[in-house]
């Protein structure tokens, strides 16, 4: 979290600690149950006369939604079950509906918000300047191209290209997405996605998984109420973020335990965005009050204990937000994330620094335009091979938010390769973040929001199928089975290459 994050948080927290909310009268909502007279006095209607107590708890619960709603979008997810309480009282106020819907993108209910925002427009086509994008992102999600596209395009239509450039410019790439959404749910990837089950997922949110190069340990962060400090973090109302483990024993992972002291010593966020090869190096990422906010620490295994996180020095750490980073196999090269000014192409670039022949690390280097856009690119892993680099991004070839994209460095050209989008399912038009690979190729590991989920975050596990195999195909010409030396034609397919890193771990 970075600084003007935490006082953007500080200011909505005042505000919802003092209940002030914007939106005075709420009973200007009501057009159907409960009339406003012409003073502002609610009254009810001669069909509603047995309903005056569920009126009241109606008005409750949209001034309970309003308080929320007037604050930063981070609490709109909790303006969702009153806003849902009011609307079963008046399921046909157009304003109401348009927050809910608006509320509902924020939550982990995402695709539940069509209908909502799809009423408001028909009750009351003006009822917001935005209908049009927020349906069109409502559609987005809920994988309904065409729809979105036409609804992208017709908030373009009212968008005023002088005054709002970026609107104009996020609602072109919005309909971009779209369109690359399309094509590549035509040609899936062949893969098993699986939750990984409550032994590791929790009613929380769970992240951010890092693994061994043998899949044999997992770390990952977590938000349950089994953190460090009990009491919630009061800008977001939900618990720090501490770092758990898990092994995998005969196949199945073991319940997660905190790790403690001294790896979660501090009362803030802890949380594993690195591990090397063996699992002997964990890079975390410390919320530490510090300038800048966000800053890469390391902590090592001795024996059956850690090492104190240390902080990575100047060339790795800035006054800006590093928020991510990945070990080499061998332990001298770090790719790591970070929003600096100095030789960025964007906002959150990748950024590579290698140990000198002292132990240090050198001045970092941005890795270039294959890897880094104009936007974000984040959750950096360096896959074991030492060529073979994931990420997830909002620029390039996405179908909406961050994909995982992955791009591979060609040693005698001395230059990453484009930037290649892993398809369909493992990427959908929402956020596809913390994304590592075993060092075998077979199984990847991320974090996803699902409905059908555990928790707001679940981490799930990919099993890669790689390319289908052309059958071997035996005809035989049955018109001439009589004679006694039918004729047999074997057709082999052509052999297919399948490109694997050829690795020893040790």
């Amino acid at each position: 979290m970075n600084n003007n994050t935490k006082a953007k948080f500080k200011k909505t927290t005042n505000k919802i600690r003092s209940a002030q909310v914007k939106n005075s009268n709420p009973r200007n909502y009501w057009n159907k149950r409960g009339k406003v007279g012409s003073r502002g006095k609610v009254s009810l209607s001669s069909e509603d006369k047995d309903k005056k107590d569920e009126f009241k708890q109606a008005m409750r619960d949209l001034e309970e939604g309003d308080k929320y709603y007037s604050l930063d979008p981070l609490y709109y997810e909790y303006a969702v079950e009153p806003y849902i309480r009011a609307n079963k009282f008046n399921p046909n106020n157009a304003l109401l509906n348009y927050k809910l819907g608006i509320c509902l993108l924020s939550s982990a209910y995402k695709t539940k918000a069509a209908p909502y925002l799809e009423k408001a427009y028909a009750l009351n086509p003006g009822v917001g300047t935005e209908i049009h994008y927020y349906m069109g992102r409502a559609y987005h999600l809920n994988k309904e191209w065409e729809k979105a596209i036409k609804e992208y395009k017709a908030q373009l239509a009212v968008t005023d290209a002088s005054k709002l450039q970026d609107k104009v410019e996020e609602l072109n790439k919005k309909i971009s997405e779209c369109s690359n959404g399309q094509e590549l749910m035509k040609k899936p990837v062949r893969v098993f996605i699986d939750n990984i089950g409550t032994a590791i997922n929790s009613a929380y949110r769970d992240y951010a998984p890092v693994i061994t190069a043998d899949e044999s340990v997992m770390m990952f962060t977590s938000r349950r109420g089994e953190t460090k400090k009990s009491e919630p973090d009061p800008t977001t109302n939900e618990y720090f973020e501490d770092i758990f483990v898990s092994t995998r024993v005969d196949g199945k992972w073991t319940p997660a335990r905190n790790m403690g002291d001294p790896v979660n010593e501090t009362n803030h966020h802890d949380a594993s965005i690195g591990l090397n090869a063996d699992g002997s190096v964990l890079l975390i990422y410390l919320d530490d009050e510090t300038k800048g906010s966000g800053n890469i620490y390391q902590c090592k295994q001795k024996g059956l204990t850690w090492s104190k996180p240390q902080k990575l020095d100047k060339n790795i750490n800035s006054d800006a937000h590093e928020s991510s980073a990945s070990l080499s196999a061998d332990g001298k090269t770090l790719y790591f994330v970070s929003n600096r000014k100095e030789g960025n192409f964007g906002q959150h670039d990748i950024f590579k620094s290698t140990l000198d022949a002292k132990g240090r690390w050198t001045e970092a280097v941005n890795l270039g335009t294959a890897i880094n856009t104009k936007y974000d690119e984040d959750f950096v892993f360096i896959h074991p091979d030492g060529k073979t680099l994931y990420f997830s991004s909002r620029g390039h070839k996405t179908m909406g938010e961050y994909d995982v994209f992955k791009s591979v460095w060609d040693d005698k050209m001395q230059k990453w390769s484009a930037a290649e989008n892993l398809g369909y399912p493992v990427n959908g038009p929402d956020d596809d973040v913390f994304f590592v690979l075993s060092a075998s190729g077979k199984h990847g590991y991320y974090a996803s929001f699902n409905p059908d989920g555990y928790g707001k975050h679940d981490i799930y596990m990919i099993t890669f199928l790689g390319p289908e195999k052309p059958p071997v195909l035996n005809t035989e010409d049955n018109l001439l089975a009589s004679l006694t030396a039918p004729v047999k034609e074997t057709v082999i397919a052509p052999s297919v290459v399948v490109t694997e890193a050829q690795l020893t771990i040790l």
